[in-house]
């Protein structure tokens, strides 16, 4: 089973040139889409909120479903 990647920031640094991460959990077998970290979905890092979202709209109209 696939253990997720866990990022976690240095307490000391500010937010200067930190990137936010915009993840996804998938489950391609049941054609699920989660905002939250699901236990056997696959973990997808989008660079943007707007990246993130369009996929999920993108998933939802192929027929996703999206919790």
């Amino acid at each position: 089973m696939k253990q997720f990647e866990r990022r976690i920031g240095n307490p000391m640094d500010d937010d200067t040139g930190a990137q936010k991460l915009h993840v996804l959990w998938i489950d391609w077998t049941n054609h699920i889409v989660s905002f939250h970290e699901e236990l056997g979905y696959e973990r997808l890092e989008f660079a943007t909120r707007k990246d993130k979202m369009e996929y999920v709209f993108q998933k939802g109209a192929s027929g996703f479903r999206i919790q």
